[in-house]
């Protein structure tokens, strides 16, 4: 408080509103002391008192500027501006955000029913939420998932049950004539019309830091007579006390895994011990594949692989083959993207490692328990080849912490996720004519809110970043607000390339051009293949932006065209990076650094063998190894009447002493290294 009179910032906005830059001095100073001496006067109740004074503890929250709408209100009651108090109110209203359903007043004038489908993994809770989906009445039904590919497959489960039923999501829609029944995404939950029957899944992400908004709008803004919500047991306690502020009737049914899971006494410690079945988890890419590839060569099996970068058609398509016990792909190696969202027969999970890279710390941290247990919890599924699972680890060190992982109870959550959607803060910036700058206005949205220990603030710095990519667009404040909830990786280069050019060509209400490349080619390495996934995302993006902004994305049907090529293209690469135990054995590993391995584009191998015998014979005639040779003093005559060959171009030379020149002997000198450069070259 005491640092208000010096907040350039809230100077600068009063004085936008009317007041003189003169009186500012005084006004802050005055303001200050009597907020100090009688804070009662600028709160309704002594518990708004002591919920702003939590929010002062919040160290991000602790600025200044969180006094400006009190000074507000202050400087127009002693006249140091002109009456506003419909502004004031307005502000005030905004940012109050205690009692977030009171933001959705249909859905609170009904009598709804909260049931809570409490379970782990593999338990049959979803299920059975299902089931009563099916039956509902004329109003339809709706279900909530966390994923496109949750969405997509109810999708086609309802459908295949004789159920209309339509597909929404970001980036796809399939509206289903006459349909009664809508499966989408959370996020596009329609709150707008009635329903019969909601079902919000996976509701323990309400707790999640960057997307926990959605599954509290979908809670408390659905218009559903019956609100099914399944998810672990951590959400239970909080949406129980929701349902009682909401005055909604609330039924919790509890169920118990109907398949047993054990995690082994002892780790598998080499990946020749793989069996059928089996599901290896690593958290990165690179160490994904190099596991595929070490799996594939040392037992001779075939593995698909699931990650999070991966189309979920893809993801999909690796889940369908690996459950198929007709084909050679009996081996899954995936990230933790197989956590939910795939129906999988897994025999055994197997932890690579139970540390993952931690962007906030910049290190490697141990998994959250809850996210070790739901993965293991992914072995042994009902009805399955695999009725019974078992969890290891690779490595022995990491055994216990799976152990205890497993036992651990959860912690109950606490608090709900929030985020402003675009109307607010539409309104917020009328308020704020002096902010123009979306980053800004967001920061002073989440600076001046007021929440209760019930709820947080989401994560934003995503959209913080993408606002500032675009900060010198034409956008109106609307559609910046729209690009920056799109989905897209702006740490990559091209995508951060194609979003702006996106935004600045639907700015100026220009035709958007989808204008990717596609390879002709399926990839064949890894490197390949990440580069067409990135792709794959650019066109999702493409087609998020055209269900939104028609007008100007208006190559939708293309979109559409390039997505299946692309999805062909990524399922081809994922095939052309197997291995065999053939090519263990044509591969040449003798000598290279860090034992890396070395085969060439054309599937074809080098004649390596040719260079190293010779090079042996002539370790021979100097009497030891490489090593040696090469600090004898004999190395500055060893290219005398000696023929080298040249790495890079394949040429021979003779290199005589009695009439070598200053470049001949510099050329020699090359080619005594030709070990060297020759792996230089293949690296």
């Amino acid at each position: 408080m005491r640092h208000f009179p010096r907040n350039y910032e809230s100077k600068e906005l009063v004085v936008e509103a009317g007041m003189n830059p003169a009186e500012w001095a005084l006004a802050a100073s005055t303001f200050r002391k009597n907020f100090l001496s009688e804070p009662s006067n600028y709160f309704r109740d002594q518990e708004e008192l002591m919920a702003f004074g939590r929010d002062l503890d919040d160290v991000k929250k602790h600025n200044s500027f969180i006094f400006y709408p009190f000074f507000l209100n202050f400087a127009r009651t002693n006249n140091y501006l002109p009456t506003g108090e419909d502004n004031d109110k307005a502000l005030s209203q905004l940012t109050d955000l205690r009692l977030p359903h009171e933001m959705y007043p249909f859905a609170t004038a009904m009598k709804r029913k909260i049931i809570y489908h409490e379970g782990p993994t593999n338990s049959g809770k979803t299920h059975q939420a299902l089931e009563r989906l099916k039956q509902a009445g004329e109003d339809g039904g709706i279900y909530c998932g966390p994923l496109r590919l949750l969405a997509l497959e109810i999708f086609e489960r309802l459908n295949s049950d004789g159920l209309y039923t339509s597909l929404v999501t970001g980036q796809e829609k399939k509206i289903v004539p006459y349909s009664s029944h809508v499966s989408c995404t959370v996020e596009m939950a329609n709150i707008n019309r009635p329903w019969d029957v909601a079902v919000i899944d996976e509701i323990q992400l309400i707790g999640d830091p960057q997307r926990g908004w959605a599954w509290t709008r979908a809670l408390f803004g659905l218009q559903a007579n019956e609100i099914h919500v399944c998810g672990s047991g951590e959400a239970l306690p909080l949406v129980q006390k929701f349902a009682e502020t909401t005055g909604d009737d609330f039924e919790l049914r509890s169920y118990e895994r109907r398949s047993p899971l054990e995690i082994d006494t002892a780790h598998l410690n080499s990946y020749s011990h793989i069996r059928p079945g089996d599901c290896v988890v690593a958290f990165s890419r690179r160490d994904i594949f190099q596991i595929k590839r070490d799996i594939e060569i040392k037992t001779g099996q075939k593995c698909c692989i699931i990650y999070g970068q991966l189309p979920p058609e893809t993801r999909s398509q690796q889940a369908r083959l690996f459950n198929d016990r007709t084909n050679d792909y009996n081996i899954l190696v995936a990230s933790d993207a197989v956590g939910m969202g795939l129906n999988l027969n897994i025999r055994r999970v197997v932890f690579a490692t139970v540390k993952k890279y931690s962007g906030s710390s910049g290190g490697m941290i141990d998994i959250p328990p809850s996210l070790a247990k739901q993965i293991a919890g992914r072995a042994g599924r009902y009805g399955s080849a695999y009725a019974s699972g078992t969890a290891t680890c690779l490595l022995k060190e990491d055994l216990e912490y799976l152990k205890e992982s497993y036992e651990e109870v959860p912690t109950p959550l606490t608090s709900a996720g929030l985020f402003p959607s675009s109307d607010q803060m539409e309104e917020f910036a009328k308020q704020l004519p002096g902010i123009t700058d979306l980053a800004d206005l967001v920061d002073k949205y989440v600076m001046l809110a007021r929440l209760d220990g019930d709820y947080f603030m989401c994560n934003h710095q995503d959209m913080k970043d993408a606002a500032k990519l675009l900060r010198d667009t034409e956008l109106t404040l609307s559609d910046r607000f729209t690009f920056c909830m799109a989905p897209v990786s702006l740490r990559n280069p091209l995508a951060r390339k194609v979003f702006l050019e996106y935004a600045r060509a639907h700015s100026l209400g220009q035709s958007v051009k989808l204008d990717i490349y596609l390879p002709k080619y399926p990839p064949r390495t890894a490197e390949a293949l990440g580069d067409v996934e990135v792709k794959a995302k650019i066109i999702d993006l493409y087609l998020w932006l055209s269900f939104r902004f028609g007008e100007t994305f208006v190559e939708n049907d293309l979109a559409l065209d390039m997505k299946a090529r692309v999805l062909e293209l990524v399922e081809q690469g994922l095939m052309n990076t197997a291995y065999s135990r053939e090519e263990k054995k044509t591969r040449w590993t003798s000598g290279v650094p860090n034992g890396q391995r070395y085969s060439r584009q054309d599937g074809k191998q080098p004649d390596f063998k040719r260079f190293h015998n010779r090079e042996n014979n002539r370790n021979s005639k100097n009497g030891g190894n490489t090593q040696n040779w090469k600090n004898s003093k004999s190395k500055q005559n060893a290219t005398v009447g000696t023929r080298s060959e040249v790495a890079s171009t394949g040429t021979e030379e003779v290199i005589k002493n009695n009439d070598a020149t200053d470049e001949d002997k510099t050329k020699a000198d090359v080619n005594k290294s030709w070990m060297t450069r020759m792996f230089d070259q293949l690296r």
